[in-house]
C-alpha cells in the first residue's frame, strides 16, 4: 500500500491540535486521517486497559490493527501530505519507538501550551464530559493515586506538561529536522502565520489559507443547570414554542439564552502559581532543549 502516511500532529493534549487537524484538512494537498484520533501508536498491538471511568471507550474508540490504520488511508488520492492527529502519543514514552520501527521518516508536529494552563484546560474538558467529580485542587491531589492505581492518561492533568522528557525520548529516536514545534500562545496570536508555516513544514502550498475564524473544541459551562436542561432537553415549554414560534426564531433564542447562560471557570491564583513553580525547572530545561524563549511561560 503506498497510501501510507508521511507526517503526524502528535501534540500536546489540549493545545489546539483539534484547530490544526482542521485547518491541515483544508488544505487540497493534505489527507487528513478521517478519524482525528486513532490513537494507534499509543497500542499497537498493547491491550493494556486502565481502571478509570473511561476505560472502555479509550480503547474501544481507538484504532487497534495496522490493518484497520491502513484502511483509514485509502481514499488517497495524490495529495502531496498524508497525515493523522493524536495528541496522546507526546505523552506516551513508548509511541516514539513504535512508530519509528513502521515509518522512520515520518515528519511530526508538536504545539506546547504553557503547562499550567494546559492542565486546567485538560482537568475542564474532562469534567465537561462528565468524567471528574472532584474541584481542581482535589484531582491534582489525587493525581499520583491515580496513576498507581492505573487511571489512564486522561487524568494525567499535572504529568502531561512536563514536555521536556517527552520530547527527549522523540529527540533519542528521530532526527530533529523531523520535528517542527510551536507554541499555542502563537497559534492563538497569529494563525495563519503558523499554519503556514507548516505547510511549508509539509511541503505543500503555504499560500492556502484556511479558514481560522472557526474554534474548536472551546467548553463553556452553564451559570444556571435548570436554564440548561430547559433549552438542551424535551420538556413541554419547548413542545409549546415550537408550535407557535418559527424555527429561526427558536434557534436564535435558544443560541441567545445560551450564550448568556455560560461561563468559562477561571483558575484561582494560589494554584497557578504552585503549579507555575513544579513546572518552573522543566520549563527552562525545555528552553534550553528547544532553543526557544519560554520566559512568558514562567
Amino acid at each position: 500500500m503506498n497510501n501510507l502516511i508521511n507526517f503526524m500532529v502528535i501534540g500536546a493534549v489540549k493545545a489546539g491540535t483539534t484547530s490544526i487537524y482542521e485547518y491541515l484538512n483544508e488544505h487540497p494537498q493534505i489527507y487528513m486521517s478521517p478519524i482525528k484520533e486513532t490513537k494507534f501508536f499509543q497500542w499497537d498491538g498493547e491491550t493494556r486497559k486502565f481502571s478509570g471511568p473511561l476505560d472502555p471507550k479509550i480503547y474501544d474508540n481507538s484504532i487497534k490493527s495496522f490493518e484497520d490504520y491502513q484502511s483509514l488511508f485509502q481514499k488517497v488520492r495524490g495529495e502531496t501530505a498524508i497525515g493523522e492527529a493524536s495528541p496522546s502519543y507526546l505523552y506516551n514514552k513508548f509511541v516514539p519507538k513504535r512508530i519509528y520501527q513502521r515509518f522512520p521518516n515520518v515528519k511530526m508536529i508538536v504545539i506546547l501550551r504553557q503547562p499550567t494552563e494546559r492542565a486546567f484546560s485538560h482537568y475542564l474538558h474532562t469534567k465537561w464530559l462528565g468524567y471528574e467529580p472532584l474541584s481542581f485542587t482535589e484531582a491534582l491531589a489525587q493525581e499520583e493515586t491515580r496513576i498507581k492505581n492505573n487511571w489512564g492518561p486522561s487524568w494525567h492533568y499535572k504529568q502531561q506538561g512536563f514536555y521536556y522528557q517527552q520530547l527527549k525520548n522523540y529527540f533519542s529516536v528521530f532526527d530533529r529536522q523531523q520535528i517542527k514545534i510551536y507554541l499555542f500562545d502563537d497559534l492563538k496570536a497569529n494563525s495563519i502565520e503558523v499554519i503556514e508555516n507548516m505547510y511549508s513544514f509539509l511541503g505543500v502550498d503555504s499560500k492556502f489559507i484556511p479558514n481560522t475564524s472557526q474554534k474548536y473544541n472551546v467548553r463553556y459551562f452553564p451559570k444556571n443547570q435548570v436554564v440548561s436542561n430547559l433549552i438542551n432537553q424535551p420538556n413541554f415549554a419547548k413542545h409549546i414554542l415550537k408550535k407557535v414560534m418559527p424555527k429561526n426564531l427558536r434557534t436564535k433564542l435558544n443560541s441567545f439564552i445560551s450564550q448568556k447562560n455560560r461561563f468559562k471557570p477561571e483558575l484561582d491564583r494560589q494554584t497557578k502559581k504552585e503549579l507555575n513553580k513544579l513546572y518552573s525547572e522543566d520549563i527552562l530545561n525545555l528552553q534550553e532543549l528547544l532553543q526557544k524563549d519560554l520566559s512568558t511561560w514562567l
